[in-house]
């Protein structure tokens, strides 16, 4: 068909389908194309942390905040820095229901966790002020070994209460919501977990808390940072 012909059929609206090729058609700009990613390797090893500490039948949770001026994103880095210089860091906790014992009683029988989560409202968790430096710490308060030479600092408020988790894996690449009604206090007594002024750390066991009146008014947190804990899983500063 000559040009003039097809012009002519189109103008006219007459139906111009069959004397198309559309055989070497393309779409600009839409083709289909295949991309490779690498991915770190680090991100799979995150995801996989994150699963298994909400797969966990018991944890430790703690809400974040700052610590003596020292931002949160900061203080993750520093930690993080630590894992991957000596393998292992140390987060000073100062919570009455996160003793080195509740916390190694917790981690007798199952791989134990640290579940940071978001307070209830911006600003909810009082930073700590206190930044002294701790040289020493036991799994037991009996025998004293130094800490790990290539480590950060280890600071906090260092009297009687001193301890802290210890950890061999840290992600702040969590992207999770923590149901908080779904976990009930490890001590035993069926009491659901609560946060208050100077206990923003409890261990915890899995449980359906979502019928007792005691439960926390906010049942849902944002899930900041996931960590593994080491043995001896806690220990005491000086």
């Amino acid at each position: 068909m000559k040009a003039t012909e097809f012009d002519n059929k189109f103008d006219a609206g007459e139906d111009v389908s069959a004397d198309l090729d559309v055989s070497g058609a393309r779409r600009p700009v839409q083709e289909a194309m295949r991309v490779n990613v690498d991915l770190p390797s680090r991100h799979g090893v995150s995801v996989a942390l994150v699963d298994q500490a909400l797969a966990a039948p018991g944890c430790a949770i703690s809400v974040m905040g700052g610590h003596a001026g020292e931002g949160v994103d900061a203080i993750f880095k520093r930690k993080m820095d630590d894992v991957a210089a000596v393998g292992r860091t140390f987060w000073v906790a100062r919570s009455p229901k996160a003793r080195p014992g509740q916390v190694q009683k917790l981690c007798a029988a199952e791989r134990g966790y640290v579940i940071f989560v978001e307070p209830a409202t911006a600003g909810g968790a009082r930073p700590t002020t206190v930044s002294d430096s701790a040289s020493e710490c036991s799994g037991d308060r009996v025998k004293w070994l130094p800490l790990p030479q290539g480590i950060g600092l280890v600071t906090g408020k260092l009297d009687d209460a001193a301890t802290a988790f210890v950890f061999d894996q840290l992600t702040t690449n969590a992207g999770r919501v923590f149901d908080l009604w779904q976990y009930a206090d490890a001590s035993g007594k069926g009491s659901p977990v609560r946060f208050i002024l100077g206990r923003s750390t409890v261990c915890a066991v899995r449980a359906d808390m979502s019928a007792n009146p005691r439960r926390m008014k906010s049942r849902y947190r944002a899930v900041v940072a996931v960590a593994r804990l080491a043995e001896p899983y806690a220990v005491w500063l000086r």
